[in-house]
């Protein structure tokens, strides 16, 4: 049982009434125990009230603050309010509120669902791009999904039905977000589940009580008592804003970890060995969470950096690009590591991990790739809504595209300058590519593609999700949608990148056997194509 250093122990109980007790602290960041579980919270005197919301896993639950002068204890259901004040640094006042919460918010009104709900379809109708490629009427979809919005039985179930709408386009880059306004009722399984060749399997187990080690490397053949794909494809898939369907998959089984606390994970596995066995699992993974955590499984490799160098042997530097912004700090980290790749005799990119980011940064990369002294950026297509020209369309044939909401609009690509003060890397290179691959990162993929002895592209084909999202503000609890408003295309061909990723040179996938072995056959490729030219 976890234990309180006692400095000055004040006792709440739960209630909704004004509290005049007083919480001292010198410090903004102070430590928070729900039921004995750790987290932090920051004292924010500007924020009337300020409030913290506990989940009330229990009927009676403890909530402990402890800073560097006070322990105050207070005890707490559902609805329950407790309000009181945090004097910090002895000046200012935080005036606090304890909530216990347990239903799922119902505060979004008819009026409002049916609002947001119709302005969403409205900028879809008029400025989504890919329009002319839906296999549906777009309207009779909107009809039919009224009552679904009206009738949806809380503010969590209304945003399952505008991420449907969303997720039925079949686009990465349009989708709805609730912005964390959940996350309090949410929390996810301490085991992580990753798919090879369309199989769900356990590559990870927390090292805590109840679960496993035994699980590492069973394969997931029941999620609720359906078979794991179709699970997937009923209960998850229809959520998701993929333009792929590797896109589709990858953010798929993520889902599978998250869901409402209350909802227990029940799943059935085959492992390793061939037992079948039946599992159950307590969502609790942020809230049981410490600095501490151990687990059962292959090391997990994640940088907060924007850009690493490693050398391999025969001096081949591997420079993982993990991300493409905050566009200086990115550019700024690529240019520490360009001075190193003087001495390499070979390099080797990983974009493998690169969500995207700054267009900017993804030019700044190519500059150091080309011999040329310019290169073409994509060329791309966007919407046109012409009200003369829609009104022509109902008699004159061609006007019939404005007429049906199809009209587009090309621009041509545009030639980006290389000064002669680049640097080059002018050693053999290669790129490693995969369905994380996306937005930003593809843009760069689509722009070197069609370029004469360009690097070679080493793994599996990229996520293909990119474009520029028009962002509706203001959704009920401050969320959002954004609307893909441009469709690129590869700028020597003009082949539009839509329904498709970057297809690599050499396709090579990774295993189960070679993930739980630490064994990174993309790489190893990678050295092998390093090494040929080379010598």
């Amino acid at each position: 049982m976890k234990t309180f250093p006692v400095l000055l122990l004040i006792v709440f109980l739960g209630c909704n009434q004004e509290q005049t007790e007083y919480i001292y602290s010198n410090k903004s960041k102070i430590e928070v125990y729900v039921n004995g579980n750790s987290s932090e919270w920051r004292v924010d005197p500007e924020v009337n009230p300020d409030r913290k919301r506990v989940f009330c896993a229990k009927d009676k639950n403890d909530v402990v603050f402890i800073t560097d002068l006070d322990t105050a204890h207070f005890t707490i259901s559902k609805n329950d309010t407790i309000r009181f004040n945090i004097i910090l640094n002895s000046s200012d006042t935080a005036k606090t509120e304890l909530i216990g919460i347990w239903d799922l918010p119902n505060n979004i009104t008819n009026d409002e669902k049916l609002y947001w709900f119709s302005q969403i379809w409205s900028e879809v109708k008029y400025n989504f791009v890919n329009i002319d490629m839906l296999d549906f009427n777009l309207d009779s979809l909107y009809k039919a999904m009224i009552p679904e919005a009206l009738e949806s039985a809380n503010d969590f179930e209304y945003y399952r039905i505008l991420k449907k709408f969303l997720a039925s386009l079949g686009d990465g880059h349009t989708e709805v977000s609730s912005v964390g306004q959940f996350y309090h009722y949410t929390d996810y399984i301490p085991i992580t589940f990753n798919d090879f060749n369309k199989k769900v399997y356990i590559t990870l187990v927390g090292k805590i009580h109840g679960l496993d080690s035994t699980w590492v490397g069973a394969e997931l053949i029941e999620i609720e008592g359906l078979p794991t794909i179709q699970y997937l494809e009923t209960e998850i898939f229809p959520y998701i804003s993929a333009s792929t369907e590797q896109h589709l998959w990858m953010q798929g089984i993520h889902k599978i970890h998250s869901d409402l606390r209350y909802h227990p994970f029940r799943g059935t596995i085959k492992k390793m060995d061939g037992n079948i066995e039946k599992i159950e699992i307590e969502r609790n993974g942020e809230a049981t969470r410490t600095k501490e955590d151990a687990y059962w499984g292959p090391d997990r490799n994640f940088s907060i950096n924007l850009v690493d160098i490693s050398w391999l042997e025969n001096n081949i530097a591997l420079v993982a690009f993990n991300r493409f912004s905050p566009e200086e700090k990115a550019i700024e980290e690529f240019n520490e590591v360009l001075k190193e790749l003087k001495k390499a005799k070979g390099v080797i990119i990983d974009l493998r991990k690169n969500g995207g980011g700054s267009t900017a940064v993804a030019w700044h990369l190519q500059k150091h790739l080309t011999m040329e002294s310019q290169f073409l950026n994509y060329a791309w297509e966007t919407r046109i809504n012409n009200g003369v020209f829609k009104a022509n369309g109902n008699w004159k044939d061609e006007y019939k595209d404005y007429f049906l909401s199809k009209a587009l609009q090309y621009e041509q690509p545009e030639v980006v300058q290389v000064s002669d003060t680049i640097n080059r890397i002018n050693c053999p290179t290669v790129i490693l590519i995969g369905r994380y691959t996306l937005s930003a990162a593809e843009d760069f993929l689509v722009n070197l593609y069609e370029v004469p002895d360009r690097p070679k592209l080493i793994g599996e084909e990229t996520g293909g999700s990119t474009g520029s999202p028009l962002i509706v503000r203001g959704l009920p609890g401050g969320g959002y949608a954004r609307i893909c408003t441009r469709r690129i295309c590869y700028p020597v061909s003009g082949k539009r990148f839509v329904n498709s990723g970057i297809k690599p040179d050499i396709d090579i996938k990774q295993t189960i056997e070679d993930y739980l072995n630490n064994k990174d056959v993309v790489l190893e490729k990678a050295i092998e194509e390093i090494n040929s030219s080379i010598y």
